[in-house]
């Protein structure tokens, strides 16, 4: 590549992450505004690691920003913004509609069955139920 081309490739980088700043974070918005395709935008986050990690620090930012309105309605009294901070942040203190089960660390939960003992209607009956779940194994 000559230094040409590779400077006006860092200047296209730039304008794009300036674009990225300018429209919150959304790639498909930013990319049209600088004249870039969102394929040329991915291909530079997978080989420019200083590339990819400006603009997750773009979007990073606009969650902050999306936090701070959130807390604001919350310090408001906004029963919605209250109920879903809650939900999603207050989860292990109960505020949630479902509970989610899983093995150490959140893997799945491993269970080895001994159907050696089981008759033949019970063998059945457990493949008929593990298809019914699409279960394999």
């Amino acid at each position: 590549m000559r230094q040409g081309e590779r400077l006006s490739k860092k200047k296209k980088k730039a304008k794009l992450l300036d674009c990225l700043r300018e429209t919150s974070g959304i790639v498909a918005y930013a990319c049209e505004k600088a004249g870039i395709s969102r394929v040329t935008y991915y291909n530079w986050c997978k080989e420019d690691p200083e590339f990819k990690r400006k603009a997750e620090d773009i979007q990073e930012l606009q969650i902050d920003v999306a936090e701070a309105a959130l807390l604001k309605k919350i310090k408001n009294e906004d029963t919605t913004a209250i109920i879903f901070y809650l939900k999603t942040k207050g989860k292990n203190r109960g505020y949630s509609e479902r509970h989610e089960i899983g093995g150490i660390n959140g893997s799945p939960i491993a269970m080895d069955v001994d159907t050696s003992t089981l008759g033949e209607e019970e063998r059945k009956l457990l493949l008929k139920i593990a298809e019914s779940l699409n279960v394999n194994g």
